[in-house]
Order: C-alpha cells, then sequence, then structure tokens
C-alpha cells in the first residue's frame, strides 16, 4: 500500500506541474463535445427559400418553428431559382399558388446529398406536425415519446468515445515515458513494485480523466444545449467504469508497443473504428450483420449504452454494461500485468 500510495503521489504532483496538458485534455474534451456533436447532430439553421407570395401553406411560419431552418421569402420564383444556384440559400419551397392543387415542389441544386438528407429530415419533421393545419393525410406518432432533441442523443455516444481518448492518451503517455525513467524502473523492481506501479498507475489515470470529461461536460451543456440528465450518481458510475475499462486497455495496449509514436498511431486508428462502429454516429442496427457482431463485442457500445441511460433516461441494460466493461477491463490488466512481467525478467 505504501508502495501505491508513493507513486501516486508522484503521479499526481506531475499532473499539477503540468498544467497545459490539464488544460489542453480539457479544451480537447469540449472541442469534441461541442463542434464534433453539432457536426453530427446536423444544421439547425439552414437557410431555406420558399415561393408562396400569397401564403397559401403558412410554411414560413411552421419553418421558422421547427428550429431547422432560416427562412427566406420571395415574391420571384426566378430570382429564388438564381440564389440557389448560387448557394445563398440550399433548398427552395415551391408553394403552387393553385389553392385547388395543393402541391408543394422541393428543389435543391442536387450537388450534395447531405444537405438533401437534412431537407428530408427537416421538411418530413414539420409536415408530420403540422398535418392537420396543412391539410395533408401524413401522420407519425412514437410509441416512446421523448423530451430530448437529436443534440442531446449524441453527447452520450460522444462521452464514451471521450473515455477512450482520454484514458488511453493519459496513460499511455505517462506510462511508457516514465518506463525509461531510471527511477521508474528501481520502483517496479522492488518486491510487489511491479503490482503496485499498475495499481496507482490505473486509479490515478482514471480519475484524472475523469475529471477531465466532468469539467468538459459542464462547460459545453449550457453552450450546446445538451442535458447531463437527473441521475448524477449514475453519471459519475459509469464515467469511472468506462475510464477504468479503457485505461486497463490502453496500458495493455502501451506494454505491447512500446514505443509513442506506433501506440498514438494504433490507438488513433483504432479510436476512429470504434466511433464508427460502436452505435455513436450511426444506429448499430442499421449496420451490415457482421458489424453488429463487431460492435456488440467492443466495450465502446456498452459505455455509449450505459451513458444514454443516465443522462436521457432511456432504457438501458446496466448490470450487462457494467459486467462488460469491468470485464474489458481486467482483460487489459491481465495483458499487461503478463508482458510487464516478461520485460522486467529482461531488465
Amino acid at each position: 500500500m505504501h508502495q501505491v500510495l508513493a507513486i501516486m503521489s508522484k503521479d499526481i504532483l506531475q499532473w499539477t506541474r503540468r498544467p497545459l496538458y490539464f488544460i489542453s485534455s480539457t479544451l480537447l474534451a469540449v472541442l469534441i463535445i461541442s463542434v464534433v456533436g453539432n457536426t453530427i447532430s446536423g444544421a439547425t439553421d439552414i437557410p431555406f427559400g420558399l415561393y408562396d407570395p400569397a401564403d397559401i401553406s403558412e410554411l414560413t411560419k411552421h419553418l421558422t418553428e421547427s428550429k431547422r431552418f432560416h427562412v427566406k421569402s420571395y415574391d420571384d420564383l426566378e430570382q429564388a431559382k438564381q440564389d440557389l444556384t448560387k448557394s445563398k440559400i440550399v433548398a427552395l419551397a415551391d408553394v403552387s399558388q393553385d389553392p385547388l392543387e395543393d402541391e408543394v415542389r422541393i428543389l435543391t441544386e442536387g450537388h450534395n446529398p447531405l444537405v438533401d438528407m437534412q431537407i428530408s429530415v427537416g421538411i418530413l419533421n414539420v409536415l408530420t406536425q403540422k398535418a392537420k393545419e396543412l391539410s395533408l393525410p401524413l401522420h407519425s406518432a412514437q410509441l416512446f415519446p421523448i423530451s430530448f432533441g437529436l443534440r442531446d442523443y449524441v453527447t452520450p455516444g460522444l462521452a464514451a468515445y471521450l473515455c477512450y481518448v482520454l484514458a488511453s492518451m493519459n496513460l499511455g503517455f505517462s506510462w511508457i515515458y516514465e518506463w525509461m525513467e531510471k527511477t521508474y524502473r528501481q520502483i517496479i523492481l522492488a518486491p510487489h513494485g511491479l503490482k503496485a506501479a499498475i495499481i496507482a498507475k490505473t486509479f490515478t489515470v482514471t480519475m484524472e480523466a475523469s475529471v477531465v470529461l466532468w469539467l468538459a461536460l459542464c462547460i459545453t451543456a449550457p453552450l450546446g444545449g445538451f442535458t447531463l440528465g437527473g441521475n448524477f450518481a449514475g453519471l459519475v458510475a459509469f464515467t469511472v467504469l468506462s475510464m477504468f475499462c479503457f485505461t486497463c486497455i490502453g496500458l495493455g495496449f502501451a506494454c505491447l508497443l512500446k514505443t509513442i509514436r506506433i501506440y498514438t498511431m494504433t490507438v488513433s486508428i483504432l479510436g476512429v473504428g470504434l466511433m464508427f462502429v460502436s452505435g455513436i454516429i450511426i444506429p448499430v442496427e442499421a449496420m451490415p450483420g457482421w458489424e453488429q457482431i463487431g460492435a456488440k463485442s467492443l466495450p465502446m457500445y456498452y459505455s455509449a449504452d450505459a451513458f444514454k441511460g443516465v443522462m436521457l433516461g432511456t432504457p438501458a441494460d446496466y448490470l450487462r454494461d457494467a459486467i462488460v466493461l469491468f470485464l474489458w477491463g481486467c482483460i487489459g490488466l491481465t495483458v499487461a500485468a503478463i508482458l510487464l512481467n516478461r520485460r522486467r525478467a529482461h531488465l
């Protein structure tokens, strides 16, 4: 225990003496949550043209109320088409001025499928919620009505991804550099020194990275307009558990790869893959069968599921998520211990 506390004190002292590292880690988390979160959740102020001089459809009011469009009304249809060509607007609603036709034609430039997708989603939202007022036979319903938006839904996945980024980067850099230090090797070679170093490093990185994530979430929530939910205890618990899991995995990779350059390249590429395959960007159910199997065998899927549950109140299997994260952490620790025991024998 004395060795564990000594190494922890050393780690915490180094952390406090490196304020730039702490600031940069927090800034990285804030940028990912805010910028990436806004990008994934989609545009919320799309410049949208509307040709409806007689205000037959009342689309101006409904599109504005959807909070996805910045509507510009036109009295000249040709001028509206020219602005669309010049990218002053990204779409144009051409409402038939014959009250008997009841027709709305949506025009886009046609070069950007992502824009078309955003327009389709936004228009569908307007039409389904305002169907009676627009006299359109189109309705939608939800089995479990939600009280949060897409931005809220995206954030828990980003929190899970940040657990991986902050834990693996913090652990990898500190461990690989310290392993090369003469004083650190002396600690490792002492009786029970290796076990003490693993315990201390895992604990300090887990807590340091958790503090950074909590701080980033608190800073970004009022700016990004997303909710942190009311389950604070659950948020704390799964942040620590996710950080522990990814810290242990990072330790296993650090012991296997040995050098900073290879470690950084590996965990960066792996992190991008985990982000795309773990349901953070697109639903796992929409992936091919083999990708679904891969996603559900990796820890980030379960970390994201737990974060969604505690932040949004959606159904989540907390026990399953906790067990999988803990088991992955144990696997990482086991691999690290085996590799480090072999390396210590050669020192």
